[in-house]
């Protein structure tokens, strides 16, 4: 289950991000982001394609949100202020911003100004990926998290109880605990990708 949103632009800086809903047999669904960084912009049909960037490491990112993140992003688009996060690992780095920021739409008497979002992901200090979202993008993405948290509540419900055992004269044996290694996020799995019309979108954040 995703949610995809595509911002090529003319100078070639776009992004396309992919909010994930993933989950395995007998374990709590994941969240993921996947980004990946537009290519090329054709000028005559106005059009950004992503495509070609899918297999390059430096053009993709993939972040893992847990569900406290999730409900911190919430509050930044409800309250329109903003968040930010930080992601370490043994490989990467990353800075997470999400933020509000004031657009106008349209000019003269039918010119509009309104509180947009921007979320931007920063690796190692190199890699940037940055994505304007709309308001109706922003209630779109708040809806797909809320469907996260009930598919999470649903499986918390169903996970099965262990059979217990039956009481023994002695103290049972200890079992050894198993040292756990830290998650990693999963590599961004991106579909081929199609040129994508551009809108008149400036990343002021």
């Amino acid at each position: 289950m995703n949610l995809q949103i595509y911002k090529p632009n003319p100078k070639n800086q776009g992004c396309a991000i992919s909010f994930q809903i993933s989950q395995k047999p007998n374990s709590d669904p994941q969240f993921y982001v996947n980004c990946i960084a537009q290519h090329s912009w054709n000028d005559q049909t106005k059009t950004g394609s992503f495509a070609e960037s899918r297999n390059n490491p430096s053009k993709t990112i993939a972040v893992k949100f847990n569900e406290f993140e999730l409900g911190e992003m919430i509050n930044a688009f409800q309250q329109k202020t903003s968040y930010s996060a930080f992601h370490s690992s043994e490989s990467n780095k990353t800075q997470i911003k999400l933020a509000p920021y004031e657009k106008t739409k349209g000019t003269g008497d039918y010119a509009v100004k309104y509180t947009a979002f921007g979320i931007s992901f920063i690796r190692n200090g190199a890699d940037t990926f940055k994505v304007p979202l709309e308001p109706g993008e922003a209630i779109r993405l708040i809806a797909f998290i809320n469907k996260y948290y009930s598919i999470l509540d649903d499986s918390r419900k169903m996970i099965p109880k262990t059979d217990q055992a039956p009481a023994q004269a002695q103290a049972p044996a200890q079992t050894p605990v198993q040292k756990r290694e830290p998650v990693q996020e999963s590599a961004p799995k991106t579909k081929k990708v199609e040129p994508v019309v551009a809108d008149s979108e400036e990343m002021d954040f």
